[in-house]
């Protein structure tokens, strides 16, 4: 494909509007994915008694979408991207955004992830089970808050989607599927880079929100390469993003974060770091990091993946004392392809979280955290179409 600078991009773009596309025809593809998982899981919570949290569960993710594409007579492809979710309460559509495709790269228009997240590249992990922005809190307990028994709550873990508690694959202030403008280059010589701007952080929704004293007109910037050298195969990624926070006095909100992998031989090792600073909340400020290694051959993969997340306490945040929270992720995990689109996998995992306080502290009087542990050993299948 001839590769065309960023300054004819409007020019090839303005082309592909002049044109006209008699011959062309709509092409309506339906893919998505299911999940399933079936495993044995138990954990404890510290500071509550009278829960009982072991025991064998089957758990699930899906999503469906509908990607329209046309092709115009100048090779410029049009398209959107619309995901329903399978199994939610809320959000019921996902990302939903038109495409435009050409020569000049890909430009992007509407509800979905920044150019800084999509081009992110961390470890190597070859079950759908994951530790980074994964699916361990669907067995052990360590987002959100526990119950027992009688009723009695605690909190744990709070800011781990999209955060730094639960992810390298983070957007700044947590703004996932913000309603966007996209711009990503032509790959030239293995780099390309990528581009993002949204006005505010809203998701779904087309009302004009009032940005005085609040935190907006967000810009993603994210870069990457990938190339191989024989055997040898390098893939590596850099991003930054900043917020404006129109409040007297507050200091914008940054995100930056890198990753690398590295292959030979049906090796991969590889991993990423990421941080958030100066969150609107506050307690979303912190660091996260992976690392892991695996191997492929044939339809096998295995794999070994370590995820270290933190971030300031969510329920103490107000007392001023730089009270942290975090959780350490071990994966160990094997999967087999037994067709197009069709995966069986294995996992074990273990899972640390911590906290320097517990709910209802106070300044000099800190009780101490609803720490959570558990493991997860268990198998799932998965389908992609």
């Amino acid at each position: 494909m001839k590769k065309v600078l960023l300054s004819t991009s409007a020019i090839a773009l303005a082309g592909a509007f002049a044109s006209t596309a008699s011959a062309a025809e709509w092409n309506v593809r339906v893919g998505g994915y299911m999940e399933q998982f079936v495993a044995y899981a138990d954990s404890d919570v510290d500071g509550l008694a009278g829960e009982k949290l072991g025991g064998v569960d089957s758990k699930q993710d899906a999503e469906i979408h509908f990607i329209p594409t046309i092709t115009l007579d100048n090779g410029i492809k049009f398209g959107a991207n619309i995901q329903l979710e399978a199994n939610t309460s809320g959000d019921q559509i996902d990302e939903s955004y038109m495409f435009i495709q050409g020569s000049f790269g890909e430009i992007d228009l509407g509800s979905e992830n920044s150019a800084g997240y999509k081009m992110t590249y961390a470890a190597p992990d070859v079950t759908f089970l994951n530790v980074n922005s994964g699916s361990t809190t669907a067995f052990i307990p360590w987002s959100g808050s526990v119950t027992n028994n009688i009723g009695t709550s605690v909190a744990t873990g709070s800011d781990v989607f999209r955060g730094t508690l639960g992810a390298t694959y983070i957007e700044n202030d947590r703004n996932n599927d913000a309603q966007r403008i996209t711009y990503y280059t032509p790959r030239f010589a293995g780099f390309q880079l990528g581009g993002s701007f949204a006005r505010d952080a809203q998701q779904d929704s087309n009302a004009q929100v009032n940005l005085d004293n609040i935190t907006g007109n967000y810009i993603d910037l994210g870069a990457n390469y990938v190339n191989s050298f024989g055997e040898f195969d390098v893939a590596a990624s850099a991003r930054w993003g900043i917020g404006f926070n129109d409040a007297a006095g507050a200091d914008d909100p940054t995100v930056l974060a890198f990753g690398l992998n590295l292959g030979y031989a049906g090796f991969t090792i590889g991993g990423s770091w990421a941080e958030q600073n100066n969150s609107s909340a506050g307690n979303a400020d912190g660091t996260a990091w992976d690392a892991g290694i695996s191997y492929e051959t044939g339809p096998w993969g295995f794999s070994f993946t370590y995820f270290h997340g933190e971030n300031q306490d969510n329920e103490n945040v107000a007392l001023g004392l730089g009270l942290d929270e975090e959780v350490s992720q071990y994966l160990l995990g094997v999967n087999y392809t037994l067709a197009k689109g069709v995966n069986l996998g294995a996992y074990g995992a273990y899972v640390d979280f911590e906290e320097d306080a517990g709910d209802g502290s106070a300044v000099g009087a800190l009780t101490p955290g609803n720490d959570v542990d558990g493991f997860i050993i268990g198998t799932g299948v998965k389908i992609s179409f």
